[in-house]
Order: C-alpha cells, then structure tokens, then sequence
C-alpha cells in the first residue's frame, strides 16, 4: 500500500486587533500557501475579533480557495463569547476532527476554566479573572477525543491553542487537565498497536520549541507576528503615531517578517519548513529580559524540523 504525502500551512497569534501590519503579513502567509499548494491551511488562534471591520482580513484568509481550519484562541473571546466568534469564522463547532489523506487532524478548545467542579466557557475576557484556572478541557471534549481516536487507524495530529503539556500554579503553560488528555492518548496508541497519535501542536505562549511526551511529539509554533515581553520592558520600536495605535508594541518584540511553517506528512515523518527573522528593535536580552520562557529560548524563528515518527 502507497501512502499519500500531504502537506499544510500553519500560522498562529496574529493579533490582528492588536499588532501593526498584520494584515500584510497574513496576506504574506495565503501567497506562500497558494504558491505551495498545499492541501490546507490551519491557523492556531488568537486570530482577530468577530466585528464588521474585520472581514476585510477574513477575506484575505479566504483567498485561499482549499479547505481552511480554525482553532479558538483565548484572545478569540476578548469582546463576545464563543458562539459570535465561531460563527464570525464559520466554524460549526468549538472542536471537531476531519481527514485530509492518509492522516487524521483533531482541533480542540482548552477555552475553559474551572469554578467549582464546573467547567464555563471563556467569554468577554472572564479568564483574565480567573488565572489559577483557566485552561482545561470539558469532561464531555474528552470523551468525546476518546471516541474519536477510537474510531480512526490514521496516523493523527491534534491542533489546540494552548500546549496540551501538564501545567501548574504559577504556569502559563499547558492545560490543567493535561493529566486526563494524555491518558486517552497513551491508551489510542496503545490500543492501536502502532503510533497513532505522532504529535500535538499548538500556539499561544509564541514560542518555538518541542517536547517528546508518551512518545509524543508537543510543538510550540510561534506567533507569526511578536512575543509579548511584559508591561515592565517599556521599549519604542515604531513612530509614536504606530505605537498610539497599537499600545502592545512597546512591551513586546515584534517580528520583522511573518513566521509560518509549511509542514510535511509522508510515512514515518514530520517535516516543518519553518521561516526565520529578525526583531524590530532591541532583542529581548539587550533591554533585560532573561530570553527565555517555560523551558524554550525567546526567538524570532520557526525552526525547520524533521520528526521521524
């Protein structure tokens, strides 16, 4: 039996509604996917707030004419709540599974947090209320992800937001229920007889980076526009006109060019092809930050890998 060889773009926290030019740089990432032809394109979260000014910049995501996924972002939910952002993108449900050749793609939500034994919705920026308890996946998403895995033999890839590694107090990396999630998929892959479940990848700390987990690839893609510093590294990058209009810039590092990845899938690896830049402005480590965060280097890169799986 011959296996097909596919291949995806990848983008993830554009920040639209925040971050300079970032419609430029989306439309950099469509070209790049058009000229690629791949077989489809995936965008991680944190994409741009569901308000008529912005179907410009779904436009341009909607140039390409292949099948399109979305995951949901926390930041996704900043001014409404789930349903007005999934229906704003088109997306029919807050998680879901789809085939694309050989491979099984799942998208899950890790947009909940924790209040009681009751498991609520991000919306309207509740979970910056919430720190010590944001970031888990309902009992019934979990299930479901069990039935899911069951019922495919494909070698599977799991897009979410947040990294799908164990957090902690303290951590802004990983879901709390992380525990549970690698549990369903130790037991796919153990069920299967062979490595079903090859990698998780995610966005949402703007990090490049990978961990092995179970066996387990957990890749952290990096932004496609900046990595947020914090409000106490106060640098200016841009005229004070640019920088009036996009506050965020002053404590983050913005990426000169956009980093997305085209990613491979043929028998037995995983190859990214990832794309490298520079900051604008000072790095991190010339205006006192340490450059790192959760156990990776800060860096304006997506670095190419091949996994072999």
């Amino acid at each position: 039996m011959e296996f097909e060889r596919i291949r995806f773009g990848l983008i993830t926290d554009i920040h639209h509604d925040l971050m300079y030019k970032a419609s430029d740089r989306l439309q950099a990432f469509i070209d790049e996917s058009i000229k690629e032809n791949v077989d489809f394109i995936v965008q991680l979260g944190d994409f741009c707030f569901p308000i008529p000014e912005n179907e410009p910049f779904l436009g341009t995501w909607q140039q390409f004419h292949g099948p399109n996924y979305h995951v949901l972002g926390n930041h996704d939910m900043d001014i409404c709540d789930k349903e007005i952002m999934m229906s704003f993108l088109g997306m029919k449900s807050n998680y879901y599974s789809f085939d694309c050749g050989d491979y099984h793609f799942v998208v899950l939500d890790a947009n909940y947090f924790l209040v009681g034994d009751q498991y609520m919705d991000y919306a309207f920026s509740n979970y910056s209320k919430h720190g010590k308890s944001v970031g888990n996946m309902t009992n019934e998403q979990l299930e479901w992800l069990r039935k899911d895995l069951s019922q495919t033999d494909k070698h599977t890839i799991l897009f979410s937001h947040q990294s799908l590694e164990e957090t902690y107090v303290g951590s802004n990396v990983g879901i709390y229920n992380s525990d549970k999630l690698r549990e369903i998929l130790r037991e796919a892959n153990q069920a299967a007889g062979f490595h079903k479940v090859i990698a998780c990848m995610n966005g949402h700390n703007h990090l490049d980076g990978v961990k092995v987990i179970d066996d387990i690839y957990f890749i952290h893609m990096n932004s496609i526009s900046y990595h947020y510093l914090g409000a106490q590294f106060n640098t200016v990058r841009y005229s004070e006109e640019i920088t009036a209009k996009h506050p965020i810039l002053r404590q983050s590092v913005p990426y000169e060019e956009p980093l997305y990845a085209i990613i491979t899938l043929e028998p037995g690896l995983l190859t990214i092809k990832g794309k490298e830049t520079t900051y604008v402005g000072p790095d991190p480590l010339e205006i006192g930050h340490n450059n790192a965060n959760a156990g990776h280097v800060v860096s304006a890169k997506i670095s190419s890998r091949k996994l072999k799986f």
